[in-house]
């Protein structure tokens, strides 16, 4: 339903005049069918614009990125990925729609799933169903409180077992590691800092100075 919809309002959109009043169609039948209730499955199948993630049936729009915020993530997805392909240890992902075991709906900055658990969690489309072995999210001032506490509690409850959070105003690195009574705080780095996550021990990663290359 909630891609049918999208498809009829982008089709009106080209049919009426952009009078630059800021008006969209398709936002507005989003928030329509975002009232009704989307499922996980609905928001896995439509495209989005723009992209959203999914709580509770609800679609919440994801903010564009800064520039800092992307050479982030760029950064430390090069990395990890450079890592995790010389020991040929699975998949990174940036910013894959996830569709968690909850029906909850949610697009991290970087995600890592281990090589034995690809064909159990990778959708033929390249999207995720179930959970990440590794989600990493770089925390702006504008995302702070849904990455810290919102997706904290998501992702714990679907069973991610490692969240890593990374300050874009101070480059700060923590590791979150997974237990039956919540995150406990594991590896941290300060900008400047190797970061050397238990999550995957032989990894080591200096944000700050790999910025500056």
């Amino acid at each position: 339903m909630g891609a049918y919809l999208l498809a009829e309002a982008r089709l009106l959109n080209s049919l009426v005049d952009n009078t630059g009043s800021g008006y969209n169609l398709a936002t507005t039948l989003m928030t329509t069918q975002s009232s009704a209730q989307w499922t996980v499955d609905e928001w896995l199948q439509a495209e989005l614009e723009p992209r959203c993630e999914l709580q509770d049936g609800i679609l919440l729009p994801i903010a564009s990125p800064t520039h800092q915020h992307q050479e982030i993530v760029l950064t430390t997805a090069y990395a990890l990925r450079r890592y995790v392909r010389a020991g040929r240890l699975g998949v990174v992902l940036m910013e894959v729609d996830v569709a968690l075991p909850d029906g909850s709906g949610v697009i991290p900055d970087i995600c890592f799933v281990r090589a034995e658990r690809e064909s159990e969690v990778l959708t033929p489309s390249g999207k995720v169903r179930g959970a990440p072995d590794l989600a990493v999210e770089v925390v702006s001032p504008s995302t702070r409180a849904r990455d810290t506490v919102e997706k904290a509690r998501l992702y714990h409850k679907a069973g991610i077992a490692w969240y890593w959070l990374i300050d874009s105003e101070t480059l700060a690195v923590q590791e979150l590691r997974w237990t039956p009574d919540g995150y406990v705080i594991g590896a941290t780095a300060m900008a400047g800092e190797p970061f050397r996550p238990d999550a995957l021990p032989g990894f080591e990663f200096n944000l700050q100075t790999a910025l500056e290359e």
